[in-house]
């Protein structure tokens, strides 16, 4: 899964992997706070909710995608 299928900048293509849903995100925060440090303090300031909110969307993706 690239940056930009998580939800990050349209142009970024770098691939993020993991085993699991959990792996990936946390393979993907690392890359963010490197690579978009201002996405990264937007993350950190989101709710609980929000948060919870954008991880079950996320595992809808990680579940419909194909694996590699």
């Amino acid at each position: 899964m690239t940056c930009s299928q998580m939800g990050g900048p349209a142009a970024c293509n770098t691939i993020l992997t993991g085993n699991t849903p959990e792996e990936i995100v946390q393979h993907g925060m690392k890359h963010i706070e490197q690579a978009h440090p201002d996405m990264a303090e937007n993350i950190k300031a989101m709710s609980k909710e929000e948060t919870e909110k954008w991880m079950e969307e996320f595992k809808n993706k990680w579940d419909a995608t194909p694996d590699i």
